[in-house]
C-alpha cells in the first residue's frame, strides 16, 4: 500500500512540475514574440508607444531573455546595414532600443517603472503585455508583418516613406474615437 501512494504523489508531483514548465515556457516565448513585435514596430515605423511596449517586455524579461532579444536588435541592424540603401533611422533606433533594455529584470524597479508608464500611455499595448498578446502589432500595423513586407524589404524598399504617414493615421484614429 505504500508504493502504491509513493508512486502516485510521484507521478502527481511530476505532471505538476511539467504543467508548470509548460505554462513558464509558454510565457517566455509570448514575451519573446511580444518584444519582437514591438521592437519591429518601433525600428520600422518609429512609434513611441511601440517602443516603451518593447522596454517594458524587454526590462521584465529575464536575462537570458533580454541577451536574445539583444541579438535579434543585432541581427535586426546588421540586415539594415547589409542593404543597399540609407536605414540610418532604423539602426539608430535598433541601437536606442538596445540600450534602453541592458538594465533591468524581472523584479527591477526600472521595468516596474517603465509597465507603468506603458500602462498610463498605452493602455492597449498595457493589457496587451500582460496576456502576452503580440498580434496586437499585427492587427495594428498588418502591413509589417504579412508577406508583403518580407517582400518589400528583401528588395531594400525603405518603410521611412510610409512610416510617418502610417503614425499619423493611427494618432488621428486614436483622437477621432476619443
Amino acid at each position: 500500500m505504500f508504493w502504491f501512494w509513493a508512486i502516485t504523489l510521484f507521478i502527481i508531483g511530476t505532471v505538476g512540475v511539467l504543467a508548470f514548465l509548460r505554462f513558464r515556457y509558454t510565457q517566455i516565448i509570448r514575451g519573446n514574440n511580444f518584444f519582437t513585435k514591438a521592437a519591429t514596430v518601433y525600428v520600422l515605423v518609429g512609434e513611441d508607444d511601440a517602443k516603451l511596449a518593447a522596454v517594458a517586455a524587454g526590462m521584465g524579461a529575464a536575462e537570458k531573455d533580454r541577451e536574445h532579444m539583444h541579438a535579434f536588435l543585432t541581427t535586426l541592424t546588421d540586415s539594415f546595414q547589409a542593404q543597399r540603401g540609407a536605414w540610418i533611422k532604423q539602426i539608430e533606433r535598433a541601437n536606442a532600443l538596445t540600450q534602453a533594455i541592458s538594465g533591468g529584470g524581472a523584479l527591477s524597479t526600472a521595468a516596474f517603472e517603465v509597465r507603468d508608464a506603458l500602462r498610463r500611455a498605452n493602455e492597449e499595448y498595457s493589457k496587451a503585455l500582460r496576456a502576452g498578446d503580440s498580434d496586437v502589432f499585427v492587427r495594428r500595423y498588418p502591413q509589417l508583418f504579412g508577406r508583403e513586407a518580407g517582400a518589400a524589404i528583401a528588395v531594400g524598399e525603405h518603410p521611412d516613406a510610409g512610416a510617418e504617414e502610417m503614425v499619423q493615421e493611427m494618432q488621428t484614429d486614436e483622437s477621432e474615437d476619443e
